[in-house]
């Protein structure tokens, strides 16, 4: 895979598929290496604008395993997640509106790999301050520019 790669993530919440049918999706560039057998994608995007009315910049890593994908956030929001299939990860969601506890329980974790390319599938419940909010889908598609 080239250093400089194309990141697409589309999220879908469930319990609004009909509402919210195509979910929400984001593309960005990025930059891919790979440390230790593991791929490692850093990519910025853009948040809601900040106190002063300018867009701000959260920078965000990816390190995909052979059985986990982790994604941290730093910025106007800031996360850590694990995805790890049958695995429970507690962590905080902070935003600028507050903090919150987030939940993620993991039931299918898929990662495929290509010459150029890496596709995965995350199905998860989002539990947010220990309550169930939703249950989610995230794929992601990595590949080479």
């Amino acid at each position: 895979m080239n250093s400089k790669v194309l990141i697409t993530i589309k999220g879908i919440q469930h319990e609004f598929e009909d509402i919210f049918d195509t979910g929400i999706q984001t593309i960005q560039q990025g930059i891919y290496k790979q440390v230790s057998g593991k791929h490692i994608v850093t990519y910025e995007e853009l948040s809601e604008e900040d106190n002063g009315g300018s867009p701000s910049t959260v920078k965000n890593m990816l390190k995909i395993d052979s059985d986990s994908v982790s994604l941290t956030k730093h910025g106007q929001i800031s996360t850590d997640m694990l995805f790890k299939e049958g695995y429970y990860h507690l962590g905080v969601y902070e935003t600028p509106f507050g903090t919150l506890q987030a939940g993620f329980i993991t039931s299918k974790l898929s990662i495929s790999e290509e010459l150029d390319s890496i596709d995965i599938q995350i199905d998860y419940g989002l539990e947010l301050n220990y309550s169930h909010v939703s249950d989610c889908t995230i794929f992601i598609n990595i590949h080479s520019l």
